[in-house]
């Protein structure tokens, strides 16, 4: 199973190349929509860099979303650069925000992936990784009458609940760690004697 990394805090870094200043600001995520949101603000904050460039990767293995953006830099040169370093060292649940000021001198394409990969890596080095577990998804399905038998699965697995619907029965998706899925799966069914449904979410 490949280890993935997140980093605990934020952290930033900067570099000088030709009189243009790089700064790479690094943040944990959950989401794409809290990575979008974080590279709006921090796009405000910098209002007056020439570029704010970013990426981000959220998720593991088959459910990684990731994203990047050359920001008006020359296509290639910046968002793919900054990216490349978030995978390089297998990081995840991460947004990267590179935020050039221009000093006057142009660096060439050559230049710039030297920079904001760079810069990108000098932040990641600077930060404290924490390690991301893989995890499953499961659809739960069950008859009220079974709630304390799947509710104790759900405590016992620290099982993180996504969404949760109550009519005429009670329908979940939870989240579980990949390593004890199927074992999660097993107490489901046996101390609800199979009433209950679980199905596994495919990753989309």
């Amino acid at each position: 199973m490949p280890q993935y990394f997140s980093i605990s805090d934020q952290v930033e870094s900067e570099l000088r190349v030709q009189a243009s200043r790089f700064v790479a600001w690094l943040a944990p995520t959950a989401s794409r929509e809290q990575a979008e949101e974080l590279i709006a603000q921090r796009s405000e904050q910098f209002h007056d860099a020439t570029h704010n460039c970013f990426a981000y990767r959220i998720g593991v293995d088959d459910r990684i979303n990731a994203r990047s953006s050359d920001a008006r830099e020359p296509a290639g040169s910046a968002g793919r650069p900054i990216l490349h370093a978030l995978e390089a060292r297998h990081l995840s649940n991460i947004v990267a925000v590179v935020s050039r000021y221009f000093g006057g001198t142009k660096l060439g394409i050559g230049g710039l992936i030297r920079a904001y990969g760079g810069v990108t890596f000098a932040a990641i080095d600077a930060a404290k990784l924490v390690p991301i577990c893989a995890v499953e998804q499961f659809h739960l399905r069950y008859t009220y009458p079974d709630s304390a038998a799947v509710e104790k699965s759900l405590r016992e697995f620290e099982a993180r609940i996504i969404e949760s619907r109550y009519g005429s029965d009670i329908s979940k998706i939870v989240e579980v760690r990949q390593d004890l899925a199927e074992d999660f799966r097993k107490a489901v069914i046996e101390r609800s004697a199979g009433r209950a449904s679980i199905q596994l979410v495919e990753a989309e």
